[in-house]
């Protein structure tokens, strides 16, 4: 494993797999100077499937504003499963131009949109390089992992179905939830019932090579005080060997898993370990809207004494001062 030291006055490491032979890397900019055992990250939700127009961006600009030291995001940054590099490289295009005009570290992962077939994994590889990655700051570890090693492809039938509710989503989203439920019920119409069944089900897929990596960062890292796995899909809500086997090497350490996928809010814990599922930034929410798991947020991250505190900021409670306009006031006259 190389070991790759920024900058000792940043306290930062990143640890690569030697195995993996690229130049490029996954993430945007240099870490803050002089960055302590206690800081301060956002992690930022699905910004596509199906996703409305301007929240990701309304995201980025409050996250610059707010200057978290660094950004991690659990993937879906593009729409995806495009058949032809082009179309993949524009899109990609288009939102790296947005990250980077943000100016802050930014870590992302692999969702299924940004990986959802052979094409579009090699126009990740030939931007990102690596797929999978880690990095250490202080006595904090952060573990960046590829839930799509082998990605789960879908027929050009069902990408049609996805790319029509999706263009819908974009030039009506005010009908958003009109379009999903047409979406749901044609793939109803198109899928057995077996299919139906496995299409509700997480799918991960991470692969020796790479568990093996993250077995040895593991190992070498033994003497952290708290560690963060980033993934797309939430592995405890799947019945996946491999999530276990992972779940298996993290063993009595403090952790928090992150994942996104499924657009919602939630918490939960389990003795030494917290399972957080992002709620979406951007993308289409899953349920009705009603519930505040389903609205658009980013979490607040802070780490003291490498112990960390969560808040969630909800991206609708947040508004541009041009929003409040001088008003008549009902009581008149202040008193």
């Amino acid at each position: 494993m190389q070991t790759v030291q920024l900058d000792e006055k940043k306290n930062v490491t990143i640890f690569e797999d030697q195995q993996v032979n690229t130049e490029k890397r996954p993430w945007f900019g240099s870490m803050p100077s002089q960055l302590g055992e206690d800081f301060s990250f956002v992690v930022m939700g699905d910004r596509c499937g199906m996703a409305t127009e301007g929240v990701f961006e309304k995201a980025l600009d409050m996250v610059k504003d707010l200057k978290p030291d660094f950004v991690l995001a659990v993937g879906d940054l593009i729409e995806g499963y495009w058949n032809n590099a082009a179309d993949t490289h524009q899109e990609w295009d288009d939102i790296d131009g947005k990250i980077a005009a943000m100016g802050l570290p930014f870590f992302p992962v692999i969702g299924n949109h940004d990986y959802g077939n052979l094409t579009m994994a090699e126009v990740w590889r030939e931007r990102r390089g690596l797929d999978y990655y880690a990095f250490r700051v202080g006595d904090t570890l952060f573990l960046s992992l590829n839930t799509e090693h082998t990605p789960d492809e879908f027929s050009d039938a069902f990408i049609d179905i996805i790319k029509r509710i999706t263009a819908d989503v974009k030039r009506e989203p005010e009908r958003a939830n009109e379009h999903m439920s047409a979406f749901v019920d044609e793939l109803k119409g198109q899928l057995t019932p077996e299919e139906l069944q496995g299409f509700g089900k997480i799918k991960l897929s991470l692969g020796e090579e790479q568990l093996a990596y993250f077995r040895r960062v593991l190992a070498n890292n033994a003497d952290v005080k708290w560690t963060f796995v980033n993934m797309h899909k939430p592995g405890w809500k799947s019945e996946s060997e491999e999530y276990q086997e992972l779940i298996g090497m993290l063993g009595k350490r403090s952790y928090t898993i992150f994942a996104g996928h499924l657009h919602a809010m939630e918490y939960s814990r389990k003795g030494n370990a917290e399972f957080i599922q992002l709620g979406r930034t951007g993308g289409l929410a899953h349920g009705d809207g009603t519930n505040p798991s389903d609205e658009n947020v980013v979490l607040w991250v802070t780490m003291r004494g490498g112990m960390p505190t969560y808040r969630v900021i909800h991206l609708d409670g947040v508004n541009d001062l041009t929003a409040y306009q001088p008003h008549q006031h009902v009581h008149g006259e202040s008193v």
